[in-house]
């Protein structure tokens, strides 16, 4: 009886219908890349949501059963809760390590229970709208039919949706939890990237920035308008192929240009990677190079006392052990294949004839 007042209460239809259109927006945020979630899934969600909003709106029997207000009220206390979280993560700037606990676990636990009550709760409103004929004839008697299937369609996308759904939130938690408690890494000790910004309070080393900085103050000593090009490149992930390509343009047009396009490079990178001492202090690479090293190198001898090995070489290979001339065969079969080079397939086969390369003793 409780359940199915539930839609009946002040304001609750208009504010159901408001919030719940609004939540159109997660997936234009999922497509255009401003959220990590994935497409499909949200829309699978959201969609089945506004479906159901649909159908309540239209369908005063749907109105009045108890998946109604079962229905709703596990929309809400899984929104809300998911909301807060991200009011606290965009404060605090770490949504895995910096909200609230409590608030944490709600977000990444409710599903287990209110995901089931919510789906049991739409498809209850789905199978009360499919028999109600003021929702069916909503548009007019000549579409009573089409909106039967219409609606009855949705039942028949829960029974393969649902589980996904569950399972993809599931997949969330253990990585949620996995984050929230794992160990904090090392701090970086020795040659590093340099800091080339900041996440919330944690120092970012990015490979990108570094990279093209020495890519470009290479290449510039040859051709400062491709220094500028691999600077103001957006996309380094995928198009520094090309500034690597002109740098080793300009290092062919003379054996003199090559040395100083290398030379460059090096430089930028002695001056742009850092050394990190174990006190912590930081230093230019160059710097730390340029100072004498505080632990003292010692060379070791180890003596074996094992009878020395059969001077034959042995590759196994499928099971087998191949040596001598089945292995010469393989190797030849290797190089017609192409699975090795030629001159790796002779380089093997000299080690075969020639038993004393194995032997590595002084």
């Amino acid at each position: 009886q409780a359940l199915s007042s539930v839609y009946a209460a002040d304001d609750l239809a208009t504010v159901l219908f408001y919030v719940q259109t609004a939540a159109l927006l997660e997936i234009v945020h999922a497509a255009l890349g401003l959220v990590r979630s994935p497409v499909f899934v949200t829309t699978l969600q959201v969609g089945s949501r506004i479906a159901a909003l649909f159908a309540i709106t239209h369908s005063p029997e749907s109105q009045v059963q108890f998946g109604a207000g079962m229905m709703i009220l596990s929309w809400a206390l899984v929104e809300v809760p998911r909301y807060l979280f991200y009011v606290f993560a965009i404060i605090s700037g770490d949504a895995t390590k910096k909200t609230p606990f409590p608030l944490f676990w709600l977000r990444y636990s409710l599903f287990a229970v209110l995901y089931p009550t919510g789906i049991t709760g739409e498809l209850t409103v789905f199978l009360a709208a499919a028999k109600d004929s003021v929702f069916l004839n909503t548009y007019g008697e000549q579409y009573a039919q089409a909106m039967y299937y219409f609606i009855m369609s949705f039942p028949v996308i829960y029974a393969p949706g649902a589980l996904p759904m569950i399972m993809n939130m599931a997949g969330n938690r253990r990585s949620a939890f996995k984050k929230r408690f794992a160990k904090p890494p090392p701090p970086p000790r020795g040659i590093v990237f340099p800091v080339t910004g900041t996440k919330g309070s944690e120092e970012v080393r990015s490979s990108t920035p570094t990279a093209k900085e020495i890519v470009a103050a290479a290449v510039e000593v040859a051709n400062p308008n491709k220094a500028e090009k691999c600077r103001n490149e957006r996309n380094w992930r995928f198009g520094y192929l090309k500034h690597l390509l002109g740098l080793v343009e300009e290092q062919c047009k003379s054996a003199q240009t090559a040395l100083d396009v290398a030379n460059a490079g090096m430089d930028k990178a002695y001056d742009t990677f850092q050394f990190i001492y174990p006190d912590g202090k930081a230093v230019s690479l160059r710097e730390a190079m340029s100072k004498p090293a505080a632990a003292k190198f010692h060379t070791g001898y180890v003596k074996g006392e094992a009878a020395k090995p059969d001077k034959v070489l042995q590759i196994p290979y499928k099971g087998k052990t191949l040596s001598g001339e089945a292995l010469k065969a393989q190797v030849r079969k290797w190089v017609e294949y192409g699975t090795i080079e030629p001159s790796a397939g002779d380089a093997i086969i000299q080690c075969a004839d020639s038993p004393n390369y194995l032997d590595l003793s002084d």
